[in-house]
C-alpha cells in the first residue's frame, strides 16, 4: 500500500518497490550490524546511497580512512617532537626502568 508525505501544501505519494540483489554473505552481515549500530535498517543505508547516487551522479570507492585537517596536524605536533626529542620518554631497556620512569 502506497504512503503518503506531505509537506506544507504539498503532498506525494511514496511508492515502494523490492530489489533482489547478490550480496556476499559477510558484507551483509557486516554491514547489517553496523547499521543497527547506528540505529538504522539496511534498507535505510541502502536507499540513502541510491539516492546519493542519483544526485550526484557519482560512484566512489575508498580503499583508507581519510585524514581529516586535526589529524594532520596532529601527526604534524608529533612528528616535530620526535624531531627534537620533546614530549617522548625511553627508550627503556627493562620493565624497572620504565617504572621508575612512571612513578618520578
Amino acid at each position: 500500500m502506497p504512503r503518503w508525505s506531505s509537506v506544507g501544501n504539498f503532498s506525494q505519494e511514496i511508492m515502494k518497490t523490492t530489489m533482489h540483489i547478490k550480496v556476499d554473505k559477510d558484507i551483509k552481515e557486516k554491514s547489517a550490524k553496523i547499521a543497527h549500530n547506528l540505529g538504522l535498517s539496511l534498507s535505510t543505508i541502502v536507499n540513502a546511497s541510491l539516492r546519493n547516487f542519483i544526485k550526484t551522479e557519482t560512484f566512489s570507492v575508498s580503499t583508507g580512512e581519510q585524514m581529516t585537517p586535526y589529524m594532520e596536524s596532529w601527526l604534524a605536533e608529533i612528528e616535530q617532537d620526535r624531531k627534537t626529542g620533546e614530549n617522548f620518554s625511553g627508550p627503556f631497556e627493562t620493565t624497572e626502568e620504565l617504572m621508575v620512569h612512571l612513578e618520578k
